[in-house]
């Protein structure tokens, strides 16, 4: 098993993104996010250090607004696959404030996820 060396650790989200590219725009979908970065799912074909501008719909807030570029991309891959068609994205420009309402947010969410009562009602 390969372990996750990235900081700080992704939490699994499944939130609307629009991804604005010099090849259009597209509306997309996280699989997780970090302050630092995101696995983003679509049919996109870009290249690493492609340069991207995200607005990430987290429930109830607004817009978050991320300039970025691609780690990583696999425009082959499925929903079945362990990798599934997507990029992983790296922030590049990210205000103070934008930065610490994201890690909030995230905080808040990983705490649901993981609180004794989480997913018994």
């Amino acid at each position: 098993m390969v372990r996750d060396r990235r900081t700080p650790q992704r939490v699994r989200v499944k939130w609307p993104v629009v991804v604005i590219t010099a090849k259009g725009v597209v509306v997309a979908e996280t699989k997780d996010i970090s302050s630092e970065g995101a696995f983003i799912q679509c049919k996109l074909s870009l290249q690493p250090k492609e340069k991207l501008k995200l607005f990430i719909m987290a429930p109830n807030q607004r817009p978050f607004d991320f300039t970025a570029e691609v780690a990583w991309s696999n425009p082959h891959g499925s929903d079945q696959d362990n990798v599934p068609r997507g990029m992983g994205v790296r922030f590049t420009k990210v205000s103070r404030d934008n930065r610490t309402s994201l890690r909030n947010v995230l905080a808040k969410h990983y705490e649901r996820k993981t609180s004794p009562t989480a997913g018994s009602k």
